[in-house]
């Protein structure tokens, strides 16, 4: 789809790790990738094992004689963010551009990170073995990727940024602090008066997440983690605090605070069936109203 758009569509929606089985037929079973198409950019939300089917559609719909620009931006570089990165078919293009922007975690640059997780140690394929072309960067809170016609995105720093949005791709970023260890990236995409935030693997705040719902504030979508139900949070024999996790109760919370247009549920527990996961919608939509459950398959289009 060209011209101006902004278009959504989900390939992977666990968290933790990958599950098969008849339960999760419904929702699926591969852990986080989303695919956003805003204009003419396609823009790739992590790397889970979600990733290896889009990129065998990504191959399916582009010849082969046509070069395919691909960026990905990385919430945070944990397993079932990047674990479909060594089976995703269009790195093995040669004529292909692989755009990988993501946070430095604890000090280290976001390159050595994946060239170490793509190690013999771990992956049957290495980076330098992948026959596109791979350009990784890291960025920061203070950074805004800005994509204007078919040019590749440039990296400014809010104050270099002159808020003209007309006919351009914007994404933001919001650094979460509720994740253990790391801390996560949350992602905000805007295009023609819309916009799309991605806020996986975010533990919700006593009151509420006052940051993110002032980020999320008016979206058309906001993606949000919902790996719990309140009472597996609270279990009093394995509470589930401080896992860097929400709850739907947390995500409905944050999307009738920022009064944003639609709410997707996100990164199920590998653990609940398809069930269990309508019930938690039924429930959310008890809060507000708007929401789903992510599912691979599911679409939207603004």
């Amino acid at each position: 789809m060209a011209g101006n758009h902004l278009s959504v569509r989900f390939w992977g929606v666990r968290g933790s790790y990958p599950v098969p089985g008849e339960d999760i037929v419904k929702y699926g079973g591969n852990t986080s990738c989303v695919e956003i198409r805003a204009n003419d950019h396609t823009i790739i939300l992590d790397a889970g094992t979600g990733i290896v089917n889009l990129g065998h559609k990504l191959a399916e719909r582009t010849p082969a004689s046509k070069h395919l620009d691909l960026t990905i931006l990385l919430s945070h570089t944990h397993h079932d963010h990047i674990q479909g990165l060594p089976f995703f078919r269009p790195a093995f293009r040669p004529n292909c551009t692989l755009r990988f922007y993501g946070p430095k975690i604890l000090s280290k640059d976001l390159e050595p990170i994946l060239r170490n997780a793509m190690s013999p140690q771990y992956s049957p394929i290495e980076l330098e073995e992948l026959k596109s072309s791979v350009e990784i960067q890291n960025i920061n809170e203070n950074n805004i990727l800005v994509f204007s016609g078919e040019s590749e995105p440039t990296v400014v720093t809010q104050n270099e940024f002159d808020g003209v949005g007309r006919g351009k791709v914007i994404v933001r970023l919001l650094r979460s602090y509720g994740h253990p260890k790391v801390g996560v990236f949350i992602y905000k995409i805007e295009a023609n008066g819309k916009s799309v935030v991605y806020a996986s693997d975010t533990e919700g705040y006593v009151g509420g997440d006052a940051r993110l719902i002032d980020f999320a504030r008016n979206a058309s979508l906001l993606i949000h983690d919902a790996q719990y139900t309140p009472e597996e949070y609270l279990n009093k024999g394995f509470p589930k605090q401080g896992f860097g996790h929400s709850t739907y109760e947390m995500a409905a919370d944050v999307a009738k605070s920022a009064n944003v247009e639609h709410l997707v549920l996100f990164h199920h527990d590998p653990t609940h069936t398809d069930a269990q996961i309508a019930e938690m919608e039924v429930k959310t939509c008890e809060i507000f109203p708007n929401s789903k459950a992510g599912a691979e398959g599911l679409e939207f289009t603004f």
